[in-house]
C-alpha cells in the first residue's frame, strides 16, 4: 500500500490536476482515448472500472468527479497498465503523483472513502443525490438481513371524504400494506400490526377492518399469515418456508374510520394527515393522500421526516421532536385531479384499486385530488408524514 500523508490543498484543485493527468494518459494510449471497451481490452483490465474512471472524468463539477471516480488503488492499476498501452513514462509519473495526492486527501484528511464522499456530497446536488441513494441502498441491504425480510413496495393510501352527518367531520378510508414481500431468514418471523381486536371496534373512531376485494388487485400471491391478539392489537405473523427469490407475496389491509378526522383545529391540534413507518426494509415507499370534494381545499400539504430510533414515532406538533427531523430532497408531488397520474410501476393494478375505493365512497375518480410522497430505499426506522395545517373553525360553521 502506498504511504500517504495529509495534503493541505483543496479537493477542487486536486480534482482538476488529476483530471488533466488521467485524460493525458487515456489520450496517450495506442488505441487513443476511445471507448471503455477498447481501453479495457488493450490493457487487460476490468471494463467496469475503466468505464467508471472515464465517466467520472467527464463530470463537470470537481466534487462530483471525486465522488464518482473509483478508489486510488484502482486508478493506479489503470495508470500502471497504460505503460503497456504506449503511454509515455512522464505522463504515467504525473498521473501517479496526482493519484497519490488524491489518496492523501481521503486518508489523511477524512480517514475513509465513505467519510470523504459524505463531506463532498454537500457541495453538489448530483453528488449529494448519488451519495444519499447509495447510502440508503446499503441500509436497505443490511437491515433486510437483520430483520430477515424485504419487500419491493410499501404502500399507504388514505382517502378523506366529508362525513354526511357532521359538517366538520371527515371519514377516513385507508388501504395499506406491502407488495413483493419476501422472507430471507428461516429463524426470523416477521410481525405486522394491522387493526384492532373485534372487541374494540365499537369504540368511537376505532378502525373497522373491511373485508373488501383487495385480492383481485394483488401482483403476487396473498401472504400466508397467522393471526393472534396481543396487548390489545391484532398481530399478523409472516413466516412461510424459505423458497428462493421467486417466493414473493402481497399483504394489504383495508381500514375505515367514520368521522375519524376533522376539517378544523381543535384542542391545540392543527395538523391532519397520514404517517407511514414501514415495518420492513423496502425498495420503494409510496404514500398517497386522496382528497374528495372540498376537503382541505386550498391547503398545501407539508412533508415531515423523522428518525424514530431515539424516541419512537414522532408527534409532528411536539416541538421537542424537531431535533429528530431529517433533511432530505424528498418532496410531496401534486398528482392533480383525476386518476391519470396515479399509476405505480411496482403495483400495476393500483389505479383500479383507487377506482374501487371511489366506488365505495360514491365519488368518481375524475374528481379526486391526490398528493404523493415516493421514496426509493426509505431508511428503515424513518417516519414519513404528509400533513395539512388546518384553520380554526369559523364562527358561523
Amino acid at each position: 500500500m502506498t504511504h500517504v500523508t495529509e495534503t493541505n490543498r483543496e479537493p477542487e484543485v486536486i480534482a482538476e490536476e488529476m483530471r488533466r493527468a488521467l485524460k493525458a494518459v487515456f489520450d496517450g494510449l495506442s488505441v487513443g482515448g476511445s471507448s471503455p471497451t477498447e481501453v479495457s481490452r488493450a490493457l487487460d483490465l476490468s471494463r467496469v472500472m475503466v468505464s467508471r474512471t472515464m465517466g467520472a472524468l467527464k463530470k463537470p463539477e470537481p466534487s462530483e468527479m471525486l465522488t464518482s471516480i473509483p478508489g486510488p488503488e484502482t486508478i493506479r492499476s489503470i495508470v500502471r497498465a497504460s505503460r503497456q498501452g504506449g503511454v509515455d513514462e512522464a505522463q504515467v509519473v504525473v498521473a501517479l503523483r496526482a493519484i497519490d495526492e488524491f489518496d492523501a486527501l481521503i486518508r489523511g484528511r477524512y480517514g475513509t472513502r465513505s467519510a470523504f464522499n459524505a463531506a463532498l456530497s454537500g457541495k453538489n446536488e448530483q453528488a449529494r443525490e448519488k451519495f444519499e441513494q447509495s447510502s440508503r441502498y446499503e441500509v436497505y441491504k443490511g437491515m433486510s438481513q437483520i430483520v430477515g425480510a424485504q419487500s419491493k413496495l410499501w404502500l399507504t393510501t388514505m382517502m378523506l371524504v366529508p362525513n354526511r352527518e357532521n359538517p366538520s367531520g371527515i371519514d377516513i378510508f385507508t388501504i395499506h400494506g406491502t407488495s413483493g414481500l419476501r422472507r430471507l431468514r428461516p429463524e426470523s418471523p416477521v410481525r405486522f400490526v394491522y387493526g384492532v381486536p373485534p372487541e374494540h371496534v365499537t369504540l368511537r373512531q376505532s378502525p373497522q377492518r373491511a373485508e373488501g376485494a383487495l385480492g383481485s388487485f394483488f401482483r403476487y400471491r396473498p401472504a400466508p399469515l397467522s393471526v393472534h391478539q396481543e396487548n390489545g392489537q391484532i398481530i399478523n405473523t409472516f413466516e412461510p418456508d424459505i423458497a428462493g427469490k421467486s417466493a414473493l407475496y402481497d399483504m394489504f389491509a383495508e381500514v375505515s374510520i367514520p368521522n375519524g378526522s376533522n376539517r378544523y383545529a381543535s384542542n391545540g391540534r392543527t395538523m391532519r394527515g397520514t404517517t407511514v413507518i414501514p415495518d420492513i426494509p423496502v425498495i420503494t415507499l409510496v404514500s398517497d393522500v386522496i382528497l374528495c370534494d372540498d376537503v382541505f381545499a386550498g391547503i398545501k400539504p407539508e412533508l415531515f421526516i423523522y428518525n424514530t430510533m431515539p424516541r419512537g414515532g414522532a408527534d409532528i406538533e411536539d416541538p421537542k421532536r424537531d431535533v429528530d427531523r431529517i433533511r432530505t430532497d424528498d418532496r410531496i408531488v401534486d398528482l392533480g385531479i383525476g386518476g391519470a397520474n396515479l399509476g405505480i410501476t411496482e403495483f400495476p393494478k393500483y389505479t383500479r384499486m383507487i377506482e374501487y375505493l371511489c366506488k365505495k365512497t360514491g365519488r368518481p375518480i375524475s374528481s379526486i385530488r391526490t398528493h404523493r410522497v415516493q421514496v426509493q430505499y426509505p431508511v428503515y426506522g424513518f417516519q414519513y408524514t404528509i400533513a395539512f395545517r388546518v384553520p380554526e373553525k369559523p364562527a358561523d360553521a
